[in-house]
């Protein structure tokens, strides 16, 4: 029995898409002016083509490293984005907007291959393999240690690179410099990104009758295979709940009210207050679930479905156990542009069920516990950690007991 974390990729990041024609078209700066004219007024004060051309000049004649002007004029369009201060809002370049859009259809986007830095930062260690993804088809496994990727060393002092490389979903190969976790065996594997379906519920029968279902994301329809699997568990004998969501994103709104649908009789279980003060109440009408209740909690619980676990602590249907949640509970939309490129926008504020706002204050678990170093170095040596070593899960189930 296991319990894979993802510290590098997140997965399951589920938005709304809506088409708003296109903002811009080609990426000169001698048309970022009339762009930006819109925007800003009739009059744009803030650029100055005289003060661009001259960084451009300064930067091409001084700087010691390789500078594209491709990436430096889509700077300007993350640096505007950036500019309103809100680290959800942001500009993404087309290769991140299509991952951002294909997980949101609960499908991952990549090489397959999730990880963490091993235990001296000086390699990455595979924490899970996503099935049938280019990782899995090339005999990559959990536990396996990547040393370079590309030819740039695995190196904490090179994370910014390595992580780009990670996480790159474009048409070209990247090579990995791979060991087995004895480091017995050294392979050079070549990987080229891919679009692949994910399970994102996975559950198990626990002693003592306690179900156990774990959330990798929550897109559409996600809700009804958690509502089958806790169907399955029942059948095997389940009595109680471990819901685990410390590594669970999501910004779908609907299924975060059919989640809280599962297990909250009727009653406003969260609300969503817009740009224009007016807010939008969310319902549970069912509440088909009776069984006792534990949830997982960590920093990685985040965006709408924090909602979910500030409504079972507020209705006292179940222990939240853990550490706070991230506390960015917004809703975001994905605009797309023209050129395949696009903006994520925070478009509404989350507010419990007593109308207070979950932004910026994440919820505090009933049972605090945190991870304790022993797990943390089964995780970075062997990739993986036993459920029965995990003390967080442990701790839910003696408080289910």
């Amino acid at each position: 029995m296991e319990k894979r974390f993802v510290v590098g990729i997140a997965v399951g990041v589920v938005v709304s898409v809506v088409s708003v024609g296109a903002l811009y078209g080609t990426g000169h700066l001698n048309r970022l002016e009339k762009q930006l004219q819109p925007i800003v007024g009739a009059k744009v004060d803030y650029y100055n083509k005289a003060k661009a051309g001259a960084l451009k000049q300064v930067v091409q004649g001084k700087y010691i490293g390789e500078n594209s002007e491709e990436d430096m004029l889509e700077g300007i369009y993350k640096g505007y984005v950036y500019g309103v201060g809100d680290a959800y809002t942001s500009y993404l370049p087309e290769d991140a907007f299509m991952k951002e859009q294909t997980e949101a259809e609960g499908n991952y986007i990549g090489t397959g291959i999730r990880f963490t830095w091993g235990i001296t930062n000086q390699y990455l260690i595979v924490t899970e393999v996503i099935p049938n993804s280019p990782a899995d088809q090339a005999g990559i496994v959990v536990g396996d240690k990547i040393f370079a990727i590309d030819g740039i060393k695995a190196l904490g002092s090179n994370d910014t690179h390595i992580y780009e490389k990670l996480t790159y979903n474009g048409k070209d190969s990247v090579v990995y410099t791979f060991r087995n976790n004895d480091e017995s065996e050294t392979r050079e594997v070549s990987l080229v990104a891919d679009v692949v379906k994910i399970n994102l519920v996975t559950a198990e029968l626990l002693e003592d009758g306690i179900g156990y279902i774990a959330l990798d994301g929550l897109a559409g329809g996600t809700t009804k295979e958690v509502e089958a699997k806790i169907e399955d568990l029942v059948s095997q004998g389940a009595t109680s709940l471990v819901l685990d969501l410390r590594g669970t994103y999501s910004d779908n709104l609907e299924e975060v009210q059919k989640l809280c649908d599962l297990f909250l009789e009727e009653q406003v279980v969260f609300s969503v207050k817009h740009k224009d003060g007016t807010v939008t109440p969310y319902k549970a009408t069912q509440g088909g679930y009776k069984m006792p209740l534990a949830v997982l909690t960590s920093v990685y619980t985040e965006g709408v479905l924090e909602a979910f676990p500030a409504a079972i602590q507020a209705s006292e249907r179940g222990a939240l156990v853990g550490i706070e949640t991230a506390g960015n509970g917004t809703t975001q939309i994905r605009v797309p542009l023209e050129d395949g490129s696009g903006l994520s926008i925070t478009t509404g504020l989350v507010l419990d069920a007593k109308g207070n706002q979950i932004k910026d204050k994440g919820i505090e678990p009933d049972v605090e516990q945190q991870t304790i170093t022993e797990n943390t170095l089964e995780l970075v040596t062997t990739g993986m950690l036993k459920l029965e070593n995990d003390v967080v899960l442990q701790k839910a189930i003696e408080v289910l007991k």
